[in-house]
């Protein structure tokens, strides 16, 4: 999600600042170079942020600095991406990306947030940087138990290379007291923080003031920073005026009513502006000056931090951004919402966007913003925890009629396979939409909602919703009809319709060559061995492949995977393990996703049911069954557990395959829309199981009542391993030319697959060893053979990398040749920018380079990867 880059820029210090404390900054210094944790916490006003800026100006050279301004409503999703930006500079070595580590840390619900923050820890304790400097500035903002929790951890695992100072108006919700206890954090509070007594007479001095006005000055202020800021400004203070927060509001106003009107006027107008740019201000305030205003703001001093020279880009000091928005709302309260409206309508962060538009009173149109941006977060999987508690800021009577808030809901929920809750706002965002009159987008929310509902097993509600020509519909509604049409006859069994339904499906999508329109289209499992499925599998992979690039995309590994699953079915296991590999690699490097996973143990498991490996096969598969996601349903179960008893049938697993068959049946009263037909693949397992068990009658009966409905029993490609499992048994009985019949419809053509045969290895082999006189043909023999080469291969193949699939010749030791060049890159002291321009690579393959550099050669940092290619015979 995006966020405004200022937030991960330091202040400059200002011109006019009120008095250099060279105590407090040395104190502060050398806390920033000893101590874990150095925390400023004290009121508004105090120049905490300012006595922390001229600190870090005064570090040594060299010293790292990242910079991250906490706002209200920041969450830990935008902590961490701006954090890892900040970052960016000192090119971490990082073993995964950084929006991977995000997205793993945050992910609702299974977030692994100890696990990012020991990576994070890692990953700058291996930087090339001598010491570094972390800072939140207003950590006081941050206040959700996700953050609380990840930093906690961070810090108490923080190298000892790295310090990280925190602003804030009270005490953050973190466990310091241990920090503290052990000697690693040190506090400036509002007493260290507070000017004395001398530093007021020194300032006084300097503004024509006698030494009596400045011990009244003192008194009167307390010390306060900005109560003297404003003192010394002019604004005229009774002898008996008390300087603090409740006085802060009038003397601003004095110090307004002395300065240009038109500057005045600006000010009061531009307020609403989380931060003031010239282009942004003239969009608010209407005036074409708006860039000389803020240089004057700055020549003046008036409370505002410059945070980019370059634009300039100015943030107003929040006291003094209060007291202007209070003189706004007070003296002209018809122009506050007009105001925020303009704000918003110029804002590109969406969290900052959305709170303008709710505090302008314009619901609407921040749920109309919202669902816009919620499709793009789809696509890379960052931030939905924010999506999610965005949606959650509404007023409830609002969300209830609000179409576009409920159908972002919808989209968000569906993503974290929430599908209940999809299912329920989808509906109501449908109702909503067709009540407003808005039949497109209601037909959009309809279909999405179909797809939901055949996720839940509601086949028929499903079906009804759908309209009876596709070609009508807009083009994104389009899309998720033709994949709720896909998944339909998936569902329902109609195996043989899915394939013509997917290609339509790409027909639409690649009308439409964005990742947002692909990424829900990902094939699971169950549709990767449908009949003519597989040049439809490689055509969508390659269309998500050539869309992704290198972006550190999750649908970039579901592409990957999906060529393992062709690769497996079509009797290449190595093809099939190479994929397998590069796939997981990319699911580390961009943080593990639920559906991912899921699909990718699945994968492993069969494939290596397949290799004849049974232990390897049933401890995947275990592993996919403990770790099943609640929201896929009862549905979603009944499909994990029928995989399961496929993969223990493969491996003559006879307990697993009963005792998961049992649970099977115990589900069938629960599930909705449980027809004969969708129930019908348990005829597979259950002859099979009796065969296991040595009841050959029963499981010759249960195979043929099975084969009577082919078409329906065929999930996961059953079917074939039914009829090698059949023609093996009447062979064995004798009935050579039955089994040649049962055959003969899996090996027409010299090309066929073996499909899930291939999970009856064994049974494959001994037929293909038989003596099958002229009941078989030699087209039939020989497609008969190289399935079971094929399998004979598996048991016994080496383990096969991606890289040992490339055609290209070895680098430096066990690096490829491009990893070499960027180590050697490296070794000159090239930053990961310099080398992706001199290599013209993006920035995330460099990243990605140097992972699987320091990972190889098993480095921590660039530092030992240069020594390294200096002793190996680098140049």
């Amino acid at each position: 999600m995006a966020f405004a880059r200022t937030k991960i820029r330091q202040p400059l210090q200002r011109a006019g600042a009120l008095l250099p404390r060279p105590a407090l900054e040395q104190a502060v210094v050398a806390a920033l170079g000893s101590y874990r944790v150095v925390l400023l916490c004290a009121a508004a006003g105090y120049g905490k942020t300012a006595t922390l800026v001229r600190a870090l100006e005064q570090l040594p050279a060299g010293t790292a600095v990242a910079w991250v301004t906490v706002d209200e409503g920041d969450d830990l999703h935008r902590l961490l991406s701006c954090l890892t930006a900040a970052l960016e500079p000192y090119d971490l070595p990082w073993r995964s990306a950084p929006e991977g580590l995000v997205n793993a840390a945050t992910r609702p619900g299974v977030g692994d947030r100890a696990a990012v923050a020991d990576e994070m820890a890692n990953a700058l304790d291996a930087c090339d940087v001598a010491h570094g400097v972390i800072v939140f500035d207003d950590l006081h903002h941050v206040t959700d138990s996700a953050s609380v929790q990840f930093l906690d951890h961070w810090l108490a695992h923080m190298s000892a290379r790295w310090t990280v100072a925190i602003t804030a108006r009270h005490d953050p919700p973190l466990r310091l007291a241990r920090l503290r206890a052990n000697g690693e954090l040190v506090d400036f509070r509002e007493a260290q923080l507070r000017f004395g007594a001398d530093e007021v007479l020194r300032l006084a001095a300097g503004a024509g003031l006698d030494a009596e006005a400045a011990r009244a000055l003192h008194a009167r202020t307390g010390g306060w920073a900005a109560g003297l800021r404003l003192a010394l400004g002019g604004a005229g203070l009774g002898p008996g005026t008390a300087i603090d927060r409740q006085a802060f509001d009038f003397l601003a106003t004095e110090v307004l009513d002395r300065i240009d009107p038109a500057l005045r006027e600006f000010l009061i107008l531009t307020s609403v502006l989380p931060e003031l740019d010239a282009a942004r201000c003239a969009a608010v305030s209407g005036d074409a000056n708006a860039a000389r205003r803020l240089v004057e703001i700055e020549r003046l001093g008036l409370f505002a931090a410059v945070v980019d020279d370059s634009v300039p880009v100015l943030r107003l000091h929040d006291l003094f951004r209060d007291a202007l928005q209070h003189r706004l709302r007070v003296e002209r309260p018809e122009q506050w919402p007009r105001l925020l409206d303009r704000a918003a309508a110029v804002e590109t962060d969406p969290v900052r966007r959305q709170a303008l538009w709710l505090a302008a009173g314009q619901p609407a149109q921040a749920a109309r913003a919202l669902l816009a941006s919620t499709t793009n977060i789809i696509v890379t999987q960052m931030g939905m925890n924010t999506v999610l508690q965005m949606c959650e800021q509404f007023d409830p009577a609002f969300a209830r009629t609000s179409a576009d808030l409920q159908h972002a809901s919808g989209v968000a929920k569906w993503t974290v396979w929430e599908t209940g809750a999809a299912e329920r706002h989808l509906g109501l965002a449908d109702a909503l939409y067709t009540a407003q009159g808005d039949l497109a987008a209601a037909q959009l929310a309809r279909c999405r909602r179909a797809v939901t509902l055949v996720a839940l097993g509601r086949l028929p509600e499903a079906a009804a919703l759908l309209p009876a020509d596709d070609s009508a519909l807009r083009a994104d509604a389009g899309i998720v009809a033709r994949l709720a049409r896909t998944w339909h006859a998936l569902e329902s069994c109609r195996f043989d319709e899915v394939a013509p339904h997917f290609e339509a499906l790409l027909d639409a999508l690649e009308q439409q060559p964005d990742a947002e329109a692909w990424y829900g289209t990902v094939p699971p499992p169950r549709q990767t061995t449908c009949r003519g499925i597989a040049p439809a599998l490689v055509r969508w992979s390659s269309g998500v492949l050539a869309l992704c690039g290198d972006r550190p995309l999750p649908l970039r590994a579901s592409a990957l995977l999906t060529r393992g699953w062709v690769a497996l079915w079509q009797g290449r296991l190595d093809d099939a393990a190479v994929a397998l590999q590069r796939a997981e690699e990319d699911a580390v490097w961009t943080g593990h996703q639920v559906m991912l996973r899921h699909h990718a143990m699945a994968l492993r498991a069969l494939m290596a049911a397949a290799g004849g490996d049974s232990e390897a096969a049933m401890q995947a598969i275990r592993q996919r069954l403990a770790e099943h996601p609640p929201g896929y349903g009862d549905w979603g179960l009944w499909h994990s557990l029928f995989m399961a008893c496929r993969v223990a049938t493969a491996v003559g697993d006879r307990a697993a395959v009963s005792e998961w068959l049992q649970r099977l049946l115990a589900l069938q009263p629960g599930l909705s829309d449980a027809t004969p037909a969708r129930l019908r693949p348990l005829l597979g397992l259950q002859g099979t199981l009796a065969s296991l068990q040595g009841r050959t009658a029963e499981a010759l009966e249960t195979w043929r009542q099975a084969l009577r409905h082919e078409s329906e029993i065929d999930l996961l490609g059953q079917a074939a391993e039914v009829r090698v499992r059949l023609a093996l048994a009447l062979l064995r009985s004798g009935a050579r030319g039955d089994a040649a019949a049962v055959l003969a419809p899996l090996l027409a053509t010299a090309d066929a697959s073996p499909g899930g045969a291939m999970l009856a290895g064994d049974v494959v082999r001994e037929l293909a060893a038989s003596h099958w006189g002229a009941t078989l043909d030699a087209v039939q023999m020989g497609t008969l053979q190289r399935w079971s080469a094929a399998g004979a291969r598996a048991g016994v193949r080496p383990p096969v990398t991606a890289e040992a699939n490339a055609d290209a010749p070895p680098g430096l030791g066990p690096l490829s040749v491009r990893e070499t060049e960027v180590l050697a890159q490296i070794a000159a002291g090239a930053s990961n920018k310099l080398i992706a321009r001199a290599m013209d690579l993006s920035p995330h393959t460099v990243k990605r380079h140097v992972a699987n550099i320091l990972d190889k050669l098993q480095l921590a940092g660039r530092a030992q990867a240069t020594a390294w290619y200096l002793t190996h015979g680098g140049r």
